[in-house]
């Protein structure tokens, strides 16, 4: 055997015999490419009706179009006979009435080459080119009808089917007398624009679309493709585009499905339109949001914007039991100082300090890298690090992130606290940062343990200070819920950590004979006061040995 000089893409003939196997549509599937061929034969309208045969019930769908010149071209997989304007126009792929393939079909058509109309009945089992199939005369004198014998199942989903289908669809469709809704794929969009044979839209609000959400509208078959959506900063709306094809031939559905776009450089082009498209959008807006990796894409794409509002969130101290930050209000004018992230610990401390002494001239407001770039934020003044000196014993000590306190130091007073804030100012020139001193009077130290057990706790020995706030600040510093099952609920653990903390903060701060009578206190108003009645009080006597209650009325 000789091999071949050369060899050509062919379809083999035995490939029509697996034609049933080939599609594999749904009811919703075969109505959109029925349709799609009235829309191609230039149908003005589409009218579907249900009548009752003998053989069972049909479903007939007929269009006032151009009809089917030659029958042949029906059932000639791979050659759809239309013109060269619809082809060049549409690429139809002669497949659409093989969606039929395994169904009892009859199909009237009008010939104008030949000058009357014909039909065809093509059995379930017609489809594979085993027998011929007679063609004979019939009464329609204009476009094409195409009758099928519903199976069960799709009886039942038909009305859903039609008004799907129908729902984009350039063409009024009429069922039983009536015309199904239609509306534009692109209702509800705040700007359109026209590229190359399509509209696209441009949507800003609260609706996020799933990643199947059908994007992209091909005269009434939708299917879901990637484009552009953009987010701004700590808004709750969304921009997304969506594009209606119109008529862009570049632009492919994969067959024989239809369900997605085929990827070329049309669609990659049609992506960067709409990108486009949805910054000219915002350009129109009286201000945004924009990261400042979106802004320069905008500007890289030919869209000159504002910078975003130069707005921050004033900064609140992080707490232990979680890693997301809370955000305070809003800060949208005036001056503002970015605060870098620190351990919860030095976090609570600085911002107790702080409330008590503003000597910074701005709020702390909290860092958003998303807006770096920006002139107005990378010249905003920035607090660059935070780290607490101690005095004990006329020896100083420091504390901070990265440098921990000796291993024998103790929980107790200290001589003097002082928080140091290095400071870069603000400005489009960089300058020496300031080292900034700020009086402080309680610090939790976790040690990088967490539990109060491990921390150092101390405090101003001078100061005037409340067992309740050290309490606080202990939990805000080291308190961290665990999941384990055994350890009971974050409640339960809160509530626990809580009083632990109170017991060391009455100790520390109140001596040993205070704290165990504040204990005593504690443990009666919990589990005793509230079983006092009302113009009754309780008189208690008791030692390790003996308990004596009395119940008297009140004086």
């Amino acid at each position: 055997m000789s091999l071949p000089a050369t060899i050509r893409p062919e379809v083999g003939q035995s490939l029509i015999t697996k034609v049933s196997r080939l599609f594999n549509g749904t009811l919703g599937d075969v109505l959109m490419e029925l349709f799609q061929n009235a829309r191609r034969a230039g149908a003005r309208a589409i009218h579907v009706a249900i009548y009752n045969l003998p053989a069972g019930t049909a479903l007939s769908i007929y269009d006032d179009g151009c009809g089917i010149d030659d029958p042949a071209n029906l059932l000639t997989l791979g050659d759809s006979g239309w013109e060269q304007d619809i082809r060049s126009r549409e690429d139809p792929a002669g497949m659409g009435v093989f969606s039929l393939a395994g169904c009892d079909v009859v199909v009237r058509s009008w010939s104008r080459a030949a000058g009357r109309g014909w039909a065809v009945h093509i059995p379930t089992d017609g489809w594979e080119g085993a027998v011929p199939l007679a063609i004979n005369s019939c009464g329609i004198v204009r476009g094409t009808e195409i009758q099928i014998t519903l199976p069960t199942a799709w009886q039942e989903q038909l009305g859903s089917a039609l008004r799907l289908a129908a729902r984009y669809f350039p063409l009024p469709v009429h069922f039983e007398g009536a015309q199904l809704p239609c509306e534009d794929f692109l209702a509800g969009a705040g700007h359109i624009e026209e590229w190359e044979g399509c509209r696209i839209g441009i949507f800003h609000d609260g609706t996020t679309e799933a990643v199947h959400t059908p994007r992209i509208n091909f005269h009434g078959v939708t299917v879901a493709s990637r484009l552009p959506t953009l987010s701004e900063i700590e808004s709750p709306h969304t921009w997304r585009v969506r594009v209606d094809i119109v008529d862009a031939p570049a632009l492919q559905l994969v067959l024989p499905a239809r369900k997605e776009m085929v990827e070329n450089d049309a669609l990659s082009r049609l992506r960067e339109a709409a990108e486009i498209a949805l910054y000219r959008a915002i350009a129109r807006e009286k201000s945004h949001q924009l990261s400042y990796k979106a802004w320069a894409r905008a500007r890289d794409l030919g869209v000159a914007l504002p910078e975003a509002d130069p707005w921050l969130n004033v900064w609140t101290p992080n707490i232990a039991d979680t890693s997301n930050r809370y955000q305070g209000e809003a800060v949208r004018s005036g001056p503002m100082i970015i605060m870098s992230d620190h351990e919860p610990d030095i976090e609570n401390a600085l911002s107790r300090a702080l409330d008590k002494e503003t000597p910074l001239g701005a709020p702390l407001v909290h860092e958003n890298r998303d807006f770096e770039g920006y002139r107005w934020y990378d010249e905003l003044p920035r607090l660059l690090s935070c780290s607490f000196v101690l005095q004990r014993g006329g020896v100083s000590h420091r504390y901070a992130d990265d440098v921990a306190l000796p291993d024998d130091f103790e929980s107790g007073p200290v001589e003097q606290i002082s928080a140091e804030i290095l400071l870069r100012p603000g400005g489009p020139s960089p300058t020496e940062p300031a080292l900034y001193s700020i009086p402080a009077d309680m610090l939790v130290c976790n040690n990088g343990c967490w539990t109060l057990d491990e921390a150092t706790i101390l405090f101003d020995g001078g100061a005037n200070l409340q067992p309740d706030a050290l309490a606080d600040l202990m939990h805000a510093s080291l308190f961290c819920y665990s999941d384990d099952c055994e350890r009971d609920s974050w409640d339960t653990q809160s509530l626990e950590f809580e009083r632990e903390a109170r017991i060391l903060a009455n100790l520390l701060l109140l001596g040993e004979e205070e704290a165990l009578l504040a204990r005593l206190r504690e443990a009666v108003f919990e589990h005793v006061q509230w079983l006092i009645p009302d113009g009754r009080f309780l008189t208690i006597s008791a030692d390790k040995n003996r308990l004596s209650l009395s119940l008297d009325q009140a004086a």
